[in-house]
This record gives C-alpha cells, structure tokens and sequence, in this order.
C-alpha cells in the first residue's frame, strides 16, 4: 500500500539537527528527489572570488532566453549578499573526483579567503560578466541577476533567476555521445539524507552519477 499524507509533517519527523525544518520541508526528505549539484561563483564586496556548493535548482528557457532559477539560496550567506550587489553570477558543473574540493568551500568561507583557489581550484575570467569562472567546469554559465522571490512568506531561502549570457563548455563533453556524456565524469547530484516515510528513519545522503539506460 502506497504512503499517503497530507503537506503537515508528522510529529515521528524528528530534526537531526536544530533549526532543520526551518531551513528545509520535511517533504523533501520522503520524496527523495536527487537535484544537480554545482559551484556558484561570485566576487566578495572586497574583490575576493566566493564559492559556494549548490543544490535544489532548475534550467530551462525559449529561444535564445535560458535561465537558471535557484530556489534554495540562503538569505544569511555571502553568495546571496554577492548577487545582490552586483547582479550577477556563474553556475561550474564539476564531475565527482572534484568532490573533495568542493565540500572545502563550505569551510573556508571567511571574507578574508579566496574561496576558490584555497580550495584547490583554478580562477578564470568570465567572458560576459566579472564573477569568476571554475577553469576545471566542464560547464559554465555565466548569468546576470534577473530576479527573486521567497518560497513562502518569511522564508530563511530566496529563489533567485538569472539569464544565461554566456556558456563555457568542455570540448570533450560537448562531441560525445548521448551514452557516453554521463556517468563519473558529468554531473553529480545530491541525494539528500531521505528518511522512511512511515518512521522518520534517515537512510543516509550521498552523492550519485547518472547511467545512461537507454534511448528515448
């Protein structure tokens, strides 16, 4: 028989750390649902590159209008502060050997640090915007800040759009073939701590790879 449940947590969803349910839905824990994962770059009001591991977005558009819209940007963090002031940004995809340096961006965040060298990254020049690029991306848009909206009334996350003005894309990612462009050396993406729906039990997050299956 299938889990059915109205958007109210149950009172056995219990935080494993405090302040959880204010930061994330508890529906969002039982429906498990893996988001690409990415960096997004930006300039510190001190001219420093910010980095900061990303989840829980979309990409989509018409024509020659392509746009990211990331729905769960902290309102506290630098990166949402760096957006607002200068009105721009660049998403770097990364494949799954860049992992450790990545999860190292969120420790070393202090204003003072250049978020991506310090994490063992290469800086590089944006060719439409003046927010940093990754150079080891296999993919990277460079958007300008188009706008925002919170999730809800008096959310601690903001959604913010941007316009893709300029793409950077990995010469060898870009010739292959649909079977061979993902895996270990793509996208990776966040499989985010799911918890039994009938418990609250937490089965463990983990980071995965696409594999391609078949043709549509």
């Amino acid at each position: 028989m299938d889990f059915e449940h109205s958007n109210i947590k149950p009172d056995y969803f219990k935080e494993n750390w405090e302040g959880k349910w204010k930061v994330f839905s508890w529906l969002e824990f039982v429906c498990a649902i893996p988001h690409v994962m990415f960096m997004v770059t930006t300039f510190k009001g001190n001219g420093l590159p910010n980095a900061s591991f990303q989840s829980w977005s979309s990409f989509t558009g018409e024509g020659d209008n392509y746009y990211v819209i990331m729905s769960g940007i902290m309102k506290h963090t630098h990166t949402y502060e760096n957006i607002k002031r200068n009105k721009e940004f660049c998403i770097n995809f990364l494949n799954i050997k860049y992992l450790d340096s990545c999860w190292k961006t969120i420790k070393k965040h202090d204003v003072d640090i250049d978020e991506i060298t310090s994490s063992g990254f290469t800086v590089e020049k944006s060719k439409a915007i003046t927010a940093p690029r990754i150079k080891e991306s296999f993919l990277k848009l460079e958007c300008e800040y188009e706008w925002e909206k919170e999730l809800c009334p008096n959310s601690f996350n903001i959604t913010i759009c941007g316009k893709v003005k300029h793409i950077s894309i990995n010469e060898n990612f870009a010739k292959v073939q649909t079977n061979q462009k993902y895996g270990k050396d793509s996208f990776m993406f966040n499989l985010h701590n799911p918890q039994n729906p009938y418990t609250g039990e937490y089965f463990g997050g983990g980071v995965g790879t696409i594999e391609y299956h078949c043709k549509m």
